[in-house]
Parts: C-alpha cells; sequence; structure tokens
C-alpha cells in the first residue's frame, strides 16, 4: 500500500484568490489562487521554479459565504514542503500554514 494520508485537518477544494511572496526570491506579491486549503496547509499553482524548504508569505481573501457575510483577508506564513511541475508549464506548490493572522474586513 503507498500513498498513506498523513493529514490532520480537513481540506477544503477552494479556489480562492491569494497573492503570495517567496521571501528567498522576490520582494513582490505573486497573483494567483488557491487550489485547496486547511488549518495548516496550502495548494496553489505558479510560474517559476522554487525551493522545497522555502519561506513563503501569502495574502488569501476568504468569500462572504465563510465569513459570515464579509470579505476577508488573511495573512499566512508557511514553508514549501512540495513542488509538482504541471501539464502547463507551471509548477503546483504544496506549502505549510506555521502561522496566521486576519488582515481587514473587505
Amino acid at each position: 500500500m503507498t500513498g498513506l494520508e498523513q493529514r490532520v485537518h480537513r481540506r477544503f477544494d477552494l479556489a480562492l484568490p491569494m497573492r503570495v511572496r517567496v521571501k528567498a526570491e522576490s520582494p513582490h506579491m505573486l497573483e494567483t489562487s488557491t487550489k485547496d486549503i486547511s488549518a495548516r496547509g496550502i495548494y496553489f499553482s505558479l510560474s517559476g521554479d522554487i525551493e522545497l524548504g522555502t519561506e513563503l508569505e501569502c495574502e488569501v481573501t476568504l468569500p462572504p459565504e465563510l465569513c459570515q457575510g464579509n470579505s476577508m483577508q488573511v495573512k499566512c506564513r508557511g514553508r514549501i514542503v512540495r513542488v509538482e511541475r504541471n501539464e502547463d508549464d507551471t509548477i503546483g506548490v504544496a506549502a505549510t500554514i506555521e502561522d496566521y493572522e486576519f488582515l481587514k474586513t473587505l
């Protein structure tokens, strides 16, 4: 048997707008969207190459349906734990969420 599930937190298949900064590469935020998200992890796609273990910072916008009628922005910090090459020449990035804070209601 391969691929034993190790996740503790439930994953949600949600495409949420996000901005991400890979600390080692650029001071600029890149626009993308989540593929799925949980309390301690996030998966998204980007162009380019990123190394495992790289720290990142991201801002995810949660929709009103999840936040009692108002959109909310959440700032997350984490580390890249998996990188996969996609067929469209982007990379799929799995990252831990090590810390987060709610920024503002939109």
